[in-house]
């Protein structure tokens, strides 16, 4: 096992050396026929799956870098950032092909994106730092320092603010994305991972992977208000378009936590796929998407029923860490 193992396969050393690796909410429109897509990343044979979310059926495969992890979609390009190349992979949206390859760091997972693709902002695990790329010349434009081993990275449009999840420091960084300046550093519960955004209550949710809970925090205040309990080993998060469900994924249980934000209850447990760790909604609301890492598919939850209504291949150790339907 090499020293960048963890990256792709993080509980099994969280066991083993105490320690873990292990945005999340609706996406914006399609390309330009308006069909929004799934892209997936698939981390054992470094590609992305693209998925028609409206037939619900796998259409294509993009070869990117070596050990591919987090995804992040505009509506002109899709970035992946590829953990063990130490790269990312800017992918043009219409053509599906691969536009450049950007050396970034010595282990970027998480990556973010603004809605117009200005800046791509990428977590360096090992360096504790978060780069901004400009696409358009695929540069690395500033480096911002953060906590230790950031991980999932989520942009705040309307607030010109990025959220930085910092998995072994427990705590979220705030960043203006104007003056790239930290605003803020919240603690949260133990090893945040995934984030997710509610643009009806203005609320961050930090996914704790450790702790098997999520911390919310009032993105007016910048204050956590609560801590809502969920299932074993939870990963990624996103909520729906009304701003009252909240789904997370369960690594150790394959299951997908569904709670109602108001009062914080679990209104169900649904069984999915093995080992799921990324999750978003369609634009619609009408469906939720489930990676599954250990099954190497996607899950489709239908979110008026809470149940699963379809199942579909991938590829092998399927991630999706990030916002990834477009």
């Amino acid at each position: 096992m090499n020293s960048n193992t963890f990256i792709y396969r993080p509980k099994l050393l969280l066991r083993s050396f105490g320690f873990i690796l292990s945005a999340l909410l609706f996406s914006g429109c399609g390309q330009s026929d308006h069909i929004p897509y799934a892209f997936i990343t698939n981390q054992l044979d470094d590609s992305v799956s693209v998925i028609n979310t409206l037939t619900q059926e796998n259409i294509a495969t993009i070869n990117v870098g070596h050990r591919p992890a987090g995804i992040a979609v505009s509506d002109r390009r899709i970035f992946v950032s590829n953990a063990e190349s130490s790269d990312i992979s800017i992918i043009d949206r219409q053509s599906l092909k691969v536009l450049s390859t950007v050396p970034v760091g010595q282990g970027p997972v998480g990556i973010a994106t603004d809605r117009q693709g200005k800046h791509v902002y990428v977590a360096d695990w090992y360096k504790h730092i978060v780069s901004v790329i400009n696409p358009d010349t695929a540069q690395i434009i500033r480096e911002i320092k953060v906590g230790e081993s950031p991980a999932g990275l989520l942009i705040d449009d309307s607030l010109h603010r990025l959220y930085v999840a910092n998995r072994d420091s427990d705590t979220v960084s705030v960043i203006d994305t104007v003056s790239f300046d930290t605003l803020a550093t919240l603690e949260t519960g133990d090893a945040p991972f995934g984030l997710a955004l509610n643009p009806v209550t203005d609320e961050l949710y930090t996914v704790n992977v450790r702790s098997n809970n999520v911390t919310v925090i009032d993105t007016d205040k910048l204050q956590v208000t609560r801590t809502l309990d969920v299932g074993e080993w939870p990963y990624c998060a996103t909520i729906s378009l009304d701003g009252q469900h909240l789904f997370v994924t369960n690594q150790d249980e394959d299951s997908v936590t569904v709670i109602e934000n108001r009062t914080g209850k679990i209104l169900k447990v649904i069984e999915i796929g093995q080992t799921p760790e990324g999750i978003d909604i369609t634009p619609d609301g009408n469906f939720v998407f489930a990676a599954n890492w250990g099954s190497s598919d996607l899950s489709i939850i239908d979110t008026s029923t809470l149940e699963v209504v379809k199942t579909i291949h991938t590829g092998e150790g399927s991630r999706a860490f990030g916002l990834f339907i477009n």
